[in-house]
């Protein structure tokens, strides 16, 4: 039985066909690519099993990963192991949420015996970690299976996956350009079709711009509604990565919340979200463009008309808001500020001070100038950065959300021609469509979101460069509505391009 890869299987054709263990035959692509949602539903009714799907995406990573280069360490004995569990809690009737949904984990979370390398070649012989990274911990007490761990920039300073410890991380839909950073390696990986899943981190727009590179659905949420070592930090969280807004959700509510583990609170609305598609009639957005930080690629913006237009259809009312944040201050000096003037920012110049040679070069370059302008990092430089941020604050909220508009939504990227090597401290600025664009470009649209970092903001694809790779669009909340977010961005789902089905498969790996 050949199946089309829009995988829609109606209830009563899965009654039917049930029964016989041969009735349906799906290719090693259809079982890598398939969303979680589908997998639950036939691992339920017998028609395939975990361990099927975990064959289908080891092979998926031996075939292709020599190109896409994502993973740092692999677990596949281990996981085939626990697919076979799986397998027998689904014909025992005893399985959990995610059972048996493979997922992969960024080179900074952490299962019991896994090595984090930080993406550098100083920390390659490490001891492993003794304990789980409260993430994790969750994800495997709903039955999820971590299969590898995924590439990062060094030490996550870039938003290009390229590093002297693991090589260059590639775009499964074109080679040639990058997968985004600093949750590279996970993108690619889902996009390659690795794991049905990931999890990322996002600092500058760690999920956000790797989801938008590889055609990927990722979400920040609202600061602390997922457990997180950062404990001073409200401007770096984590969040799920997936092929579908659905599995994105799936994800998303087995990683939030409390975690009996950690000690750390989480806060906010913990409720779990709906899968379910809702109209957004009587729901006012704005759209605010580049926000006067860099102008976007042609492409990006046509795709953004198109965009508008899909939540238009959905019953939102959309407005294009002329929207300037006047940045008094640069947006990397601004993350800079937040992140060696606070809790980070001493251990880590202390740490790596006289080895900043052994580094990749924007990781060395980056931190080298830290260290010797170390004075600068200091509680004043945390207050300007304040100030900036609530400056920031006050002129969203009373140009936009005080409007009246229930959120807004702008391009994640300003541009995806990003050559897969790029390095922001040393290449020249990348040109296009007649700008010129600042070598911390992959940050513009993303990093203002970080600063403000209460407010959730999910990527969604919006749609192909002329050069084969995704590209995306921001969906950014009001503080602690993750929620209206993901409503929004399920609503858009149905009108988006529908990215991993038929002809619309990465092309870089084929």
């Amino acid at each position: 039985m050949a199946l089309s890869r829009t995988f829609k299987f109606a209830p009563l054709a899965l009654a039917l066909v049930a029964g016989s263990a041969l009735a349906a035959e799906f290719s090693q692509e259809e079982l890598a690519f398939m969303p979680a949602n589908t997998q639950i539903e036939l691992f339920k009714s017998g028609m395939i099993t975990p361990v099927d799907v975990v064959k289908a995406q080891k092979a998926q990573y031996e075939a292709t990963n020599d190109v896409v280069n994502a993973v740092t360490y692999e677990h596949w004995d281990k996981a085939l192991k626990t697919a076979k569990e799986a397998t027998k809690r689904y014909e025992e009737g005893t399985y959990r949420s995610l059972e048996g949904v493979t997922y992969a984990v960024k080179d900074e979370h952490h299962d019991v015996g896994y090595k984090v390398t930080f993406g550098s070649k100083l920390h390659m012989d490490d001891a492993p970690k003794d304990y789980a990274d409260p993430m994790v911990s969750k994800l495997n007490a709903e039955g999820a299976i971590p299969v590898i761990q995924t590439t990062v920039p060094e030490m996550y300073f870039n938003w290009v996956t390229s590093t002297d410890a693991w090589g260059t991380s590639r775009n499964p839909w074109n080679p040639e350009f990058a997968v985004g950073g600093s949750s590279g390696g996970s993108g690619a990986a889902v996009a390659a079709g690795y794991a049905t899943m990931a999890t990322g981190s996002d600092m500058g727009g760690s999920i956000r711009i790797p989801s938008s590179f590889n055609g990927l659905y990722g979400l920040k949420p609202a600061a602390y509604n997922v457990p997180n070592f950062d404990l001073y930090s409200y401007f770096s969280g984590s969040g799920p990565i997936a092929r579908s807004f659905e599995d994105m959700v799936l994800m998303y509510n087995v990683m939030s919340g409390p975690d009996s583990q950690w000690s750390v609170p989480t806060v906010g609305k913990q409720e779990k979200l709906s899968k379910e598609v809702e109209s957004l009639k009587g729901m006012k957005i704005a759209y605010i463009g580049d926000m006067g930080t860099s102008p976007m690629a042609d492409y990006v913006a046509k795709g953004m008309e198109n965009g508008l237009e899909v939540l238009r259809k959905q019953g939102a009312t959309v407005d294009v808001v002329d929207f300037d944040f006047e940045m008094q201050m640069g947006l990397l000096e601004g993350v800079s500020n937040l992140a060696f003037s606070g809790a980070m920012g001493a251990p880590m110049m202390d740490g790596y001070a006289g080895v900043t040679d052994k580094m990749t070069a924007y990781t060395g370059k980056l931190l080298q100038k830290a260290i010797d302008h170390r004075e600068d990092y200091d509680g004043r430089a945390q207050a300007r950065t304040q100030a900036e941020v609530q400056r920031m604050w006050t002129k969203l909220s009373q140009e936009v959300y005080s409007q009246g508009y229930d959120l807004v939504v702008a391009p994640t990227m300003p541009t995806v021609t990003v050559p897969a090597d790029y390095n922001f401290m040393t290449d020249q600025p990348i040109k296009e469509d007649g700008h010129t664009y600042d070598n911390a470009v992959g940050m513009m649209y993303t990093l203002p979101f970080n600063l403000l970092g209460w407010l959730p903001a999910a990527s969604v694809p919006a749609g192909l460069s002329p050069d084969g790779v995704p590209f995306g669009m921001q969906i950014i909340g009001k503080p602690d509505d993750t929620a209206t977010v993901v409503k929004v961005a399920g609503a858009y789902s149905k009108g988006a391009p529908k990215f991993f089905t038929q002809d619309l498969m990465p092309k870089g790996i084929k």
